[in-house]
């Protein structure tokens, strides 16, 4: 059994932000664009280093080398990862030059939980190789030369950033920024009420009365973090099973079945983030990366001469 702490800090990371932006104002862009860095740029590429992330993660690992037909390997980490470098709306890993700030003034207010980090995980896998001590030989064949082999998955899910179409409480046009391919700054977040609604479901993941849609021109972003929302978990037990028959020394036939995701539990894809649609907070689609979507089973066989 192993108990490990991880942690990491980063500075200088890379951010993709516009020198073109002009600060948040109360006039509106018409007339703040008038006085912009570069007022005849509709805006400036700029890659930097201006970013920062933290990481903290609390692991419990137990290993059982193979012995007497098993093996196995049990793990559950406990992560908490804050980072700027996903830009205003974190989906996936940032690359080298990050995501794109919602201010580049102020690049510290898009600091939040970093979306591919799931809080908790919980990870299994296993091997089981089966052996008959029989005289007989037909019991030894029957029961002996088997493998079983699976994996566990179970952890929360993504964090996800809600967003508030067309609105432009800054009054930088945000909205219709060539960077922003969203369309969409960060909503606002009503203080007090939780982000989760009292019966949660496919239709209703998120508490809509914990958002809104700020107005234009009042000098500032959205307040609501990035990362403030989790999405759908996971769920999945995978399992395979083989057995190999062997004739003399060149020749074997071995043959399988193996089922990804066996009991075909549901496992989510993250409900719609655009506050003030119709389909906000609702899901549609289910996961499929990593044998999460639903079940497949495969029958298998190779002859090996």
């Amino acid at each position: 059994m192993r108990l490990s702490y991880d942690g990491s800090r980063g500075s200088d990371l890379g951010l993709s932000d516009d020198l073109s932006q002009v600060p948040a104002n109360t006039v509106g862009f018409a007339k703040a664009s008038l006085t912009a860095p570069f007022p005849t740029f509709a805006a400036l590429d700029n890659f930097d280093n201006g970013g920062r992330s933290n990481y903290h993660a609390f692991t419990v690992t137990l290993n059982k080398r193979l012995s007497k037909g098993l093996h196995f390997q049990v793990s559950y980490n406990f992560a908490k990862n804050l980072s700027d470098m996903g830009g205003y709306n974190p989906t996936s890993y940032a690359g080298p030059a990050g995501g794109q700030t919602t201010d580049y003034y102020n690049p510290n207010i898009d600091y939040g939980n970093v979306a591919f980090t799931r809080r908790n995980r919980f990870l299994t896998s296993f091997l089981y190789e089966t052996s008959s001590h029989s005289g007989n030989r037909i019991v030894k064949q029957a029961l002996g030369g088997w493998e079983l082999a699976g994996s566990l998955v179970f952890q929360s899910g993504p964090f996800l950033t809600v967003l508030a179409p067309g609105a432009d409480p800054a009054g930088t046009n945000f909205p219709n920024s060539n960077n922003n391919g969203d369309g969409a700054g960060r909503a606002d977040i009503v203080s007090g009420l939780s982000v989760v609604p009292t019966s949660q479901s496919i239709s209703n993941w998120i508490n809509k009365a914990a958002f809104a849609i700020p107005p234009d021109n009042i000098g500032r972003f959205g307040n609501s973090p990035a990362g403030s929302v989790v999405g759908p978990g996971t769920q999945a037990i995978s399992l395979s099973s083989y057995r190999s028959f062997r004739y003399k020394e060149r020749l074997a036939l071995r043959l399988g079945i193996s089922s990804s995701n066996l009991f075909n539990h549901p496992n989510y894809a993250p409900p719609n983030l655009f506050l003030g649609t119709a389909p906000f907070g609702t899901i549609s689609s289910l996961q499929n990366a990593e044998g999460r979507g639903p079940r497949a089973i495969q029958l298998g066989g190779r002859l090996t001469f």
